[in-house]
C-alpha cells in the first residue's frame, strides 16, 4: 500500500489491508457517527479520503472488532491488521503512526491488566497500590521517552497521558470492587486516600469519549458507586444485572454526566441491560416508562421497544415448549423434542466472539460431568448467517449433538440481537418453563439453581 501524502489539499487519507476479513468492508466512525463505510477491493485493501478541520480520535471498525485511531488534518495513514489476532497484529504506517502505534501498545498493556487484576486482588491494598503505581510510572516513562523524540501536539499528549492515568484509576476501581465483593473484611485495610484520584477525574471530557481507558473507568466507577449508595453488607448489591442495581446506575448517569454523548451512551448500554435481564412483566413495564421519561433525541426508541418485545418471550415463567431451533444438519426441531422432559441449561454464543465460546467449553464439560441428568445446549445467535456458524463449528471441532442455532423471523438485525444476548444463560425446568434468565456459567447460583430443579 502506498503512503502518498495528501497534505497539499489538506484532505485526510486512511487506507490499509485486512488479512482474513470477516466482511467485505470497514467502517470509520467519530464518536457514534459513521463517517463512511468503505469497501474492500479484491486484494482486501481499502482507501478513503475525507476532510477534517481538527485533530481527533476516530474509531476504525471491522466487524466485530474495533480500535481507536488518531488523525489530524492532512494525514496519510495506513494500517494493516489480521483478524485472527486483531489487536495484536494491528500496526500503522505513514503520518501519525508513532501516535497510533503508541495507543495500540497501551491498549495491549491495558488488556494484560485484566489478567493481573485476578491475581492482584489477593494481595494487600498497600501492596496493590505500590504495584499499580509502579506500572503507571513505567508507562509514563515510556511515553516521556517517546515524546522527547517526537513532536506530539498538546491534544495528543492529553490523550496519551489520559490513557495511562485512567487505566491506573480503572485498576483501582476494579480492585476495590473485587475486595468489597469477595473479601469485605480486607476493605478496612484500604488507605484513607485510596480513592483520592477521583478528585482529578473529569466526568465530562468530550476529548476522551472514544478513549477505551476513560470509558472503561467510567463504567467501573458507576459499578462501585452503585454499591456505595446501596449497602455493601447486602450481598444483593453486588449483582450487577439485578434490576435495582441497574436502576441505581441509571440514576447516577442522570446526575453524573452533563456531556450529551456520555449521558446517552451510558443510558443506552444500561437500559439495554435492564431490558435483557428483566425477569418479570412488571420490570419490563417499569423499564419502558424510564425510556419514555429519558426521551433523548439520539436514543433509538424503536429498537429499544423491539428489544422489549423480544425479552417478553424470555421472562421467568415463559414456556419454551414450541421454540424452534436448527440443527447442524439443517433440521428444524422444537425445544420440546430437544429437552425430552429433562431440565435444560441453554447458553448463547456467536461465531464472531469465538474466544468467549472457547473459554466456556471447559466449564460446560465440568457441569455436564457433575449433572448428567441436565441437558446443556449451546445456542448460536447468528441466525442470518448459517455458513458463519457451520464454519466455526468445523474450525473448532465442537460436539455437534449439543449445538443448535436459533430460528427467528423477528424484524431486527443480527448484530443488534447478538450484541444484547451474547453469553446469556437460561435455565429451563422439566415442563419447558424458564426458571432463571439472569445467571452466567460461572455464577455460583447456577449450580444451586440446578440442584433445586433436580430435587423437585
Amino acid at each position: 500500500m502506498s503512503c502518498t501524502n495528501h497534505t497539499e489539499d489538506k484532505e485526510t487519507y486512511v487506507g490499509g489491508r485486512i488479512v482474513n476479513p470477516n466482511t467485505n468492508y470497514v467502517t470509520l466512525k467519530h464518536n457514534d457517527d459513521i463517517i463512511d463505510t468503505i469497501a474492500l477491493d479484491s486484494n482486501n485493501n481499502f482507501g478513503f479520503r475525507f476532510s477534517i478541520d481538527k485533530e481527533s480520535v476516530y474509531t476504525f471498525k471491522h466487524h466485530p472488532e474495533s480500535q481507536s485511531m488518531y488523525l489530524k488534518p492532512g494525514d496519510s495513514s495506513v494500517l494493516r491488521v489480521n483478524t485472527m489476532a486483531f489487536d495484536e497484529s494491528l500496526s500503522f504506517d505513514g503520518d501519525s503512526s508513532e501516535e497510533n502505534n503508541f495507543l495500540i501498545n497501551m491498549f495491549l498493556l491495558n488488556e494484560e491488566d485484566n489478567d493481573l487484576i485476578l491475581s492482584y486482588y489477593r494481595i494487600s491494598p498497600d501492596a496493590f497500590t505500590k504495584k499499580t503505581d509502579s506500572l503507571r510510572a513505567l508507562r509514563l516513562a515510556k511515553f516521556n521517552t517517546l515524546e522527547s523524540q517526537s513532536n506530539f501536539s498538546p491534544y495528543f499528549k492529553n490523550i496519551a497521558l489520559s490513557t495511562i492515568n485512567y487505566e491506573h484509576y480503572d485498576m483501582r476501581e476494579r480492585y476495590a470492587f473485587l475486595i468489597r465483593k469477595y473479601i469485605p473484611i480486607k476493605f478496612k485495610e484500604f488507605p484513607k486516600d485510596y480513592f483520592s484520584y477521583r478528585e482529578d477525574v473529569n466526568f465530562n471530557d468530550s476529548d476522551l469519549v472514544s478513549n477505551f481507558s476513560y470509558m472503561r473507568f467510567l463504567d467501573n466507577y458507576l459499578k462501585n458507586y452503585s454499591i456505595e449508595v446501596c449497602e455493601p453488607s447486602n450481598r444483593e448489591c453486588f449483582d450487577l444485572n439485578d434490576h435495582k442495581n441497574l436502576k441505581r446506575r441509571l440514576n447516577l448517569v442522570h446526575g453524573l454526566f452533563q456531556n450529551d454523548y456520555l449521558k446517552t451512551n451510558f443510558f443506552n448500554r444500561l437500559i439495554r441491560r435492564e431490558i435483557v435481564f428483566s425477569q418479570t412483566k412488571a420490570q419490563l413495564e417499569e423499564t419502558l416508562s424510564i425510556i419514555q421519561k429519558f426521551d433523548r433525541p439520539t436514543l433509538d426508541e424503536k429498537e429499544l421497544h423491539q428489544l422489549t418485545a423480544i425479552q417478553s418471550q424470555y421472562l421467568i415463567g415463559s414456556s419454551l415448549k414450541e421454540a424452534r431451533f436448527k440443527s447442524t444438519s439443517s433440521d428444524t426441531l422444537s425445544f420440546k423434542s430437544l429437552a425430552q422432559g429433562q431440565p435444560v441449561v441453554l447458553y448463547t454464543w456467536s461465531a464472531l466472539s469465538l474466544e468467549a465460546k472457547k473459554s466456556n467449553l471447559k466449564k460446560i464439560d465440568e457441569l455436564r460431568a457433575k449433572y448428567p441428568k441436565v441437558k446443556f445446549l449451546s445456542i448460536n445467535l447468528d441466525f442470518q448467517n448459517g455458513a458463519l456458524w457451520q464454519n466455526a463449528l468445523k474450525q473448532l471441532d465442537f460436539k455437534y449433538s449439543t449445538e443448535f442455532q436459533i430460528i427467528s423471523d423477528a424484524p431486527f438485525s443480527k448484530y443488534s440481537f447478538f450484541r444484547n444476548y451474547l453469553n446469556k444463560v437460561y435455565v429451563v425446568d422439566q415442563s419447558f418453563t424458564i426458571t432463571d434468565n439472569s445467571l452466567n456459567l460461572n455464577d455460583p447460583k447456577l449450580e444451586s439453581h440446578i440442584l433445586s430443579l433436580l430435587n423437585r
